[in-house]
């Protein structure tokens, strides 16, 4: 039997075995490729590493970056520091590919390697010092803007990841024009195919400091989430522009919210919303846009006011706006564009301009003409305006007469070759003048074939070029003939003849041109004309000549301004009416330049009279003399009267001696505001100039009078200047002391001992009409230094204590303060102050200011006080005495200079004040003044009014303080019930007020509402009177003239008298009831409209009357004119007896009568006695002399008041002790002595009166009359 083993195949065995050994050699094979791709990838990393990490892989790797650039591109550097992973620092770097020119003096990388298997650059660090780059001209043709297309695409060659990127110093520049300076940059960015983020980018540079963060994603549907900050440059003192940007969304839906100050606030909103074709609105409104500010110029005086609205779908669009600048204004009518495949179209464009409407229709197609389509490239618009207005009537030229004018304008046809046709209508004083125009032109310049203006008085006939390409330049003629400027200019009529020619271009070497005027005459401005002339500039040097004859002024000049200076003119004379629509005055004269440009010798013999032109006026002037720049012997006199050039001076006299390099010069200026005079002289030696100030003296109308205190040197050398210490001293005590190194140290002014008094004649009248007193001494320390083209600097005043008294030796101080301290620091851009000071002892003021200089400057200041002494406010109501409480607040303002906002709050509390003269005691008041959101602020508070043993009703003040949306500063609402008034023995009262008060800057101070008096008491004998003034005192004029005083008002408050109103005295007891409304306008008489009504009995000469109607009438008239309606009677037996007072109070009616009807004797004594005349004593006759006296009383008010107009201290009926009623007159001859004459009211006596006062209380009076003499000695004492 044989064994498996025996069996087996020795084939197979022989498989077997190749197998194994085939095993045996895989695995070896794998060893050693295994050992071998490690060996070839530690060589790899070797290579990589020297490549990365050496110098010499450094410069391998560069070498090929260089080699595997496109041909037209170039790379090089001086100088490679540090391994190519990093940091890397390449130096003096050049990169030149299509125009594109890139340097910088240092580039330093710091690359993350293994990003970069990914194709992704990422840096830890990218940094570049002073570098540039010039871009290339783009050669593309112009594009109108299309949806999406405008978006930028981001499609860098390489992902990159920057998170640090630094810039110190790069400069972009186009055609070798800058076009941005970053002087620095900072932040990071990440940007791959189709997505873009940028992390806190922030740039500063000459066009601004910009700020972005966000992520913008053109490939996820243009998704959107960034912001972008701009603080644009601006001049010094001018507030920069601020603009910030928000974009948020994808196409679906965009919002871009626009908001800053430009320098007024400026909002704008744009929604976007639709991808093929999006629907879109925009919203602009802009307060004060200055567009010189946002393009780096210099600023406008006048900002645009604007709003814009648009609402769109695609390229079409509705727009709808209005322009504000100045007098000028204009509104975009609803109108319709559109814009879309590069065509724009007005379908049509309103505008309403000058009064007038202006329209556009038409289209501009921009697309390649080239391409075969017959619209392509074509222009076609007409332009349309009627009723075009301007000049016409104003408050200095009433009779002047409006233009208006209606106009055509059509233009068609290519970009290089178009046409434009128009024609216009112009009309004045039912005159007409007619333009045509016929000028065709190419995208280089246009050619004028036709442009004329007739006119009835003759026509204007221009001809030539114009040119844009390669600069501007014009070759015009024009030909006058009778041609009326009056058209065109209001002020300009007139028949002008003459020729014109002009050449001339506008380059990189400034204007190139020529003008001359040949055979000019005819008439302007009603005056003949007859001149020629002719000049030739070229950049900075002028040369030309001109004679000219208009009215009654001869003009002749001759010169030549260029390095030197050669000008010559004679004015024999010159009328400023004849040259100038607003001038007047007389110039004759010569005047004669020569020498250098900057350095003229001065020949003039010039006088003047009467000259005015705008708001500058000279009533006389005269400049005479000779002042050579070099050498001596020189005298030049100016002399001027009347001089107003922003500051009115009533004469100036300037005496100048030697020449302007050796210079001695006397000047003296008087006018309103006080006199200056100076004395001092200049020398130049060498480069420099040297001088010395050698008096100075300032005499204010107010004040004290300023003077130098010693003569001071001062010097110039051309770029720095000095000014020795010198100090002016003050009558008063005390001076200011000046010393400058400018610029180096720039100037100092400090002063020690200025006495408060200096400023006691400029504060502002205390409410009692007193001078002010003032105690303390301040002192001041400020610096002056250059900033660029600015300046900045800081003040610092201090005192250690003062403070105001009642009188000049009062011992009393209302208000006084210690530890005084002023703070001030300022710079081209910003103004900050502080302030601190302890009051009256234990109080406390605190201020700060950070600001800057025009009214858009952001506003941010507070404003802290703690202050428990209220004395203080006596100086500014003299009506109050002891008045005592806390104020404190904390008042914040923000906002900007001309619009500023309030925040805080203040409070007065615990306040109480006495009143005596209504016998008042105001307590327990507690005013608030608490800020809103808006920036304005809330007044309310209520304070209480007694007599000190019963209390009345509580008086409340609500209102509003601030300057938001154009409303008044101040408006308060003052009401409150059954509030005490007055309560004097002359009368008491309680009042229900319920008033709104409005006080606005420039405006009068209004105050409507009503104020009802429920219960008064009048005690009529009590009532004061008024007292003339002695003939010995002077009336003054007031030392202000044009001062009004207070503020006008406009008054319209309604009374009303309520039940429990009475009156008491002179034996009437009496009420008054009723109502009237006062009306009072700033400069008009004020007006009443009512009734009150008079009720009660008058017990007079031991009778009692009863009045059965009284009543006072208005019907706006004036309320010291009331109509009146009185009747008395006294019933005795069957007889009634009465008086009737009727008419106005100015001239009233007084009729006495009786029922039944007797004579007017009789009726009177029948009313006074109560029997007729026939039946009465000689006691009786008296008591009737006595009523005749009343009877004549309303003439005595028409007598006082006719006495008082012609000087006179009394006037009217008086009584007598020898005649008893008399009607007379008395004046006060001196302080002492009275003299008085009288006339009975019954009979025919006279009587005279004297009267001298001996002093201490003591008076001798005598009588002398008809009847008798008396003679008394009389004793009086005042309590």
């Amino acid at each position: 039997m044989t064994s498996p083993d025996e069996r087996t195949d020795p084939h197979e065995v022989r498989i077997a075995e190749l197998r194994a050994r085939r095993r045996a050699r895989m695995r070896w094979l794998a060893i050693r490729g295994g050992l071998l791709v490690v060996a070839m990838a530690v060589l790899l990393l070797a290579a990589l590493y020297w490549l990365l990490t050496t110098i010499g892989g450094r410069d391998l790797l560069l070498a090929q970056v260089v080699a595997r650039l496109p041909a037209e591109a170039t790379l090089s550097w001086r100088e490679a520091e540090g391994p190519v992973a990093g940091p890397m620092t390449l130096r003096d770097v050049r990169f030149e590919m299509d125009g594109l020119v890139f340097t910088a003096e240092r580039v330093t990388l710091d690359p993350e390697i293994q990003p970069l298997i990914g194709r992704t650059l990422r840096l830890d660090a990218l940094q570049l010092e002073r570098a540039t780059l010039e871009l290339p001209q783009s050669d593309e043709p112009f594009e109108l803007p299309q949806w999406p297309e405008l978006l930028p695409e981001i499609e860098p060659p390489l992902a990159l990841e920057a998170d640090d990127v630094r810039i110190d110093g790069l400069t972009v520049t186009r055609a070798g024009e800058a076009l941005i300076e970053v002087r620095r940059l900072r932040g990071g960015l990440r940007a791959r195919p189709g997505a873009l983020s940028v992390e806190r980018l922030e740039v500063d540079s000459d066009r601004g400091r910009f700020g972005v963060h966000g992520d913008y994603l053109p490939r996820d549907d243009y998704r959107t989430d960034l912001v972008a900050t701009a603080v644009l440059p601006a001049p010094a003192g001018r507030t920069p522009p601020r603009i910030g940007v928000v974009a948020h969304g994808d196409l679906a839906k965009m919002d871009v919210g626009i908001a800053g100050a430009v320098p007024g606030p400026l909002r704008a909103t744009l929604t976007l919303q639709g991808r093929d074709t999006p629907r879109w609105r925009l919203h602009a409104d802009a307060r004060a846009l200055d567009p010189a500010l946002l393009a780096g110029e210099a600023p406008s005086e006048t900002p645009l006011a604007a709003t814009l609205s648009v609402d769109g779908v695609g390229g079409a669009m509705a727009v709808e706006g209005e322009f504000r600048q100045g007098e000028l204004s204009a509104r975009i009518l609803p109108s319709k564009l559109r814009l879309e495949n590069q065509v724009i179209e007005a379908e049509p464009l309103l505008l309403e301009l000058f009064d007038g409407r202006i329209s556009a229709r038409g289209r501009a197609d921009f697309s390649d003409p080239t391409d075969g389509a017959d619209e392509r490239g074509r222009i076609r618009f007409a332009i349309n305006a009627r009723g075009l207005r301007w000049g016409g009537a104003t408050a200095e030229e009433p009779q002047a007469q409006a233009i208006s004018a209606d106009a055509d304008l059509g233009i068609a046809g290519t970009l290089q070759a178009w046409a434009a046709i128009g024609s216009a209508t112009l009309a004045r004083d039912g005159e007409q003048a007619r333009v045509r125009l016929d000028g065709r032109g190419d995208a280089e310049r246009m050619r004028l074939e036709t442009f004329e203006v007739s006119m009835p008085t003759g026509t204007l006939d221009i001809d030539g070029e114009v040119a844009w390409v390669p600069e501007p330049g014009w070759d015009l003629r024009a030909t006058l003939a009778g041609f009326d400027p009056g058209y065109f200019l209001a002020d300009w009529r007139g028949a002008v003849d003459g020729r014109l020619a002009s050449t001339g271009t506008l380059g990189d070497a400034g204007v190139q041109a020529t003008v001359d005027i040949e055979d000019l005459g005819g008439r302007l401005r009603e005056r003949a004309l007859d001149g020629n002339g002719r000049l030739r500039i070229d950049g900075e040097a002028y040369e030309g000549e001109l004679a000219l004859s208009l009215g009654g002024s001869r003009i002749e000049a001759r010169g030549r301004l260029a390095d030197t200076l050669e000008v010559d003119a004679r004015f024999e004379p010159l009328r400023l009416a004849d040259l100038l629509p607003d001038a007047a005055g007389t110039l004759q004269g010569t005047l004669a330049l020569r020498g250098a440009r900057n350095a003229p010798d001065v020949n003039a013999e010039l006088d003047g009279s009467g000259l005015s032109w705008g708001d500058y006026r000279a009533d006389s002037l005269s400049v005479r003399g000779r002042l050579p720049w070099r050498g001596s012997g020189g005298e030049l006199a100016l002399r001027a009267a009347g001089l107003q050039t922003g500051l009115e001076l009533d004469s100036v006299r300037i005496d100048a001696r030697g020449a302007v390099e050796a210079l001695a010069l006397d000047a003296n200026a008087q006018g309103g505001i006080g006199t200056l005079t100076l004395s001092g002289q200049a020398d130049k030696r060498g480069g420099s100039w040297q001088g010395r100030l050698a008096t100075l003296r300032l005499a204010p109308a107010r004040g004290a009078d300023w003077q130098l205190q010693q003569a001071v040197a001062f010097g110039w050398d051309g770029r720095n200047g000095r000014l020795e210490r010198g100090c002016i001293g003050a009558s008063v005590g005390g001076a200011l002391c000046v010393e400058a190194d400018w610029p180096r140290r720039g100037a100092s002014i400090d002063g020690d001992g200025l006495p408060l008094s200096l400023v006691e004649s400029y504060l502002p009248e205390r409410a009692d009409g007193r001078p002010w007193f003032l105690r303390g001494e301040i002192a001041i320390d400020a610096r002056l230094r250059p900033a660029g083209n600015a300046w900045e600097g800081e003040v610092r005043v201090s005192s250690a204590s003062g403070g105001a008294r009642f009188r000049r030796r009062g011992e009393r101080e209302p208000l006084n303060y210690r530890d005084l301290r002023l703070d001030a620091r300022f710079d081209p851009r910003r103004i900050e102050a502080t302030l601190g000071s302890v009051i009256n002892e234990d109080g406390r003021l605190d201020a700060r200011l950070n600001t800057g200089w025009d009214d858009y400057s952001p506003l941010d200041g507070a404003l802290s006080f703690n202050i428990d002494e209220l004395v203080w406010l006596e100086l500014f109501s003299p009506d109050i005495v002891e008045p005592s409480g806390l104020l404190e607040g904390r008042i914040a303002l923000t906002g900007t200079r001309g619009d500023p906002r309030l925040g805080g709050q203040a409070r007065l509390s615990a306040f109480s004040t006495e009143v005596p003269a209504l016998g008042l005691l105001l307590h327990d008041g507690d005013v608030r003044l608490i800020a809103q959101g808006d920036g304005s602020a809330r007044i309310e508070g209520s304070i209480g009014s007694g007599n000190g043993d019963a209390g009345g009703g509580d008086l409340r003040v609500d209102g509003v303080l601030g300057w938001t949306d154009g409303g008044p500063p101040l408006e308060l609402r003052v009401h409150g019930e059954n509030v005490l008034v007055s309560d004097t023995r002359d009368l008491h009262a309680v009042a229900s007020p319920d008033v709104r008060v409005r006080i606005a800057a420039g405006e009068p101070i209004t105050a409507s509402g009503t104020v009802t008096v429920p219960s008064a008491r009048i005690e009529l004998e009590h009532l004061e009177g008024g007292v003339s003034a002695s003939d010995d005192v002077v009336v003054l004029d007031p030392a202000d003239p044009e001062d009004g005083g207070a503020s006008p008002l406009d008054l319209d408050i309604g009374i009303v008298l309520g039940d429990d109103v009475r009156l008491n005295g002179f034996g009437l007891k009496g009420r008054l009831g009723g109502q009237m409304r006062v009306r009072a306008r700033p400069g008009r008489e004020m007006l009443a409209n009512g009734t009150l009504n008079v009720g009660g009995r008058y017990k007079a000469y031991g009778q009692d009357l009863t009045i059965k109607r009284g009543s006072l009438g208005w019907s706006n008239n004036p309320v010291s004119d009331p109509l009146l309606d009185i009747r008395a009677t006294r019933q005795i037996g069957d007889v009634t007896a009465g008086v009737d007072i009727g008419g106005r109070v100015s001239a009233p009616s007084v009729e006495v009568w009786s029922d039944p009807a007797t004579t007017q004797s009789d009726a009177l004594a029948y009313l006074t006695l109560g029997r007729p005349l026939s039946n009465t004593s000689s006691a009786e006759s008296e008591q009737l002399t006595a009523a005749n006296a009343a009877l004549a009383a309303g003439g005595s008010v028409l007598a006082s008041q006719l006495g008082s107009k012609i000087g006179l201290d009394d006037a009217g009926a008086m009584e007598s002790r020898t005649l008893g009623s008399v009607f007379g007159f008395g004046k006060r001859l001196s302080p002492r002595l009275y003299v008085g004459y009288g006339v009975s009211l019954v009979g025919s006596g006279t009587v005279l009166t004297l009267k001298y006062l001996l002093g201490l209380g003591f008076d001798v009076e005598i009588e002398s009359s008809t009847e008798e003499n008396r003679a008394s000695l009389n004793w009086r004492k005042e309590k």
